[in-house]
């Protein structure tokens, strides 16, 4: 196995298994619900895609999307976190959660549409100085 490949691997079950047990402890031990099947697999689906998604990002090598989607995710949870403690009138779990879709969407986007533009630079305007 190449390191490449070996780091790319690590990425996915690194950010997939770091995910699920932050929602897992957040919504257990945070918010005091108890976890059915259902909630379980909706857990990993969203880790599983969050870790491929990081994966595929340290595959083509877009450090700087790379780096903006885990700012993205590390703030989503913070915020739900946040989100879970403050709010005691019922709708903080619901809020968290859009919270955490929110960030890691934007960092999302966010990483794509500067590794864009940073990829546009280097091909327009740094290379016509040759």
């Amino acid at each position: 196995m190449s390191k490449e490949t070996r780091n790319r691997t690590l990425s996915l079950i690194a950010v997939s298994i770091l995910s699920f047990l932050l929602l897992y402890i957040g919504v257990r031990f945070t918010l005091d619900h108890r976890i059915s099947l259902n909630n379980i697999l909706a857990y990993a689906g969203f880790s599983l895609l969050v870790g491929v998604i990081s994966s595929m990002l340290y595959l083509f090598r877009p450090k700087i999307s790379f780096g903006f989607f885990l700012a993205g995710l590390l703030v989503g949870f913070i915020s739900m976190y946040r989100a879970f403690l403050a709010d005691q009138s019922g709708w903080g779990d619901l809020a968290g959660l859009i919270s955490l879709f929110f960030w890691v969407i934007l960092g999302l986007i966010t990483g794509l549409i500067v590794q864009l533009a940073y990829y546009l630079y280097e091909k327009f305007i740094y290379r016509r100085q040759d």
